[in-house]
């Protein structure tokens, strides 16, 4: 799992070091895949090949013909980058998508679950500040998993049915 912030130097070479916690995340694995965020947000999505693995399935179960997998397929595949990190965890990141993100000589590394995102610093403070105010007011956005998952006994010794 991918979490926390990390902010880095880009070097004369245009190598960035990945976060030790990433590249543990990573399992190890050298391999890491990188494209430009499909929803336009001027950031890099980043993930190993667990990620892309499941990327994989997901677009198996759909229609080759189905217009919205040949987008994704478009987006995640022809722009992507396949890339291996040297023995200190660097990479190179190609100019397209360094140009994509934005960044020139610094870069912000933010976990997000499964994968994790790379950043220009200035569009990751504007990202962070409206995300934590949307989190803010929709917090009631977790009440109805959360009962289920108590309801469902899920949630371990927290009450609820299942394990009482």
């Amino acid at each position: 799992m991918f979490t926390s912030t990390y902010e880095s130097g880009v070097d004369a070479k245009g190598r960035v070091s990945v976060p030790a916690p990433f590249r543990a995340a990573l399992g190890g694995r050298p391999r890491l895949f990188v494209w430009p965020a499909i929803d336009g947000g001027g950031y890099l999505e980043a993930g190993g090949e667990e990620l892309m693995a499941q990327y994989r399935q997901i677009l198996a179960r759909m229609s080759p013909q189905d217009p919205a997998r040949k987008a994704i397929t478009h987006a995640l595949f022809t722009k992507s980058a396949d890339l291996k990190m040297d023995e200190p965890g660097r990479v190179k990141l190609p100019e397209p998508l360094m140009r994509a993100a934005g960044v020139t000589d610094k870069i912000v590394f933010a976990g997000a679950l499964d994968r994790f995102h790379i950043w220009n610093p200035d569009r990751f403070a504007e990202f962070d500040a409206a995300m934590s105010a949307d989190a803010a007011a929709n917090q009631s956005a977790l009440d109805a998993p959360f009962q289920a998952a108590l309801e469902a006994g899920a949630l371990g010794g927290l009450g609820g049915g299942g394990g009482e």
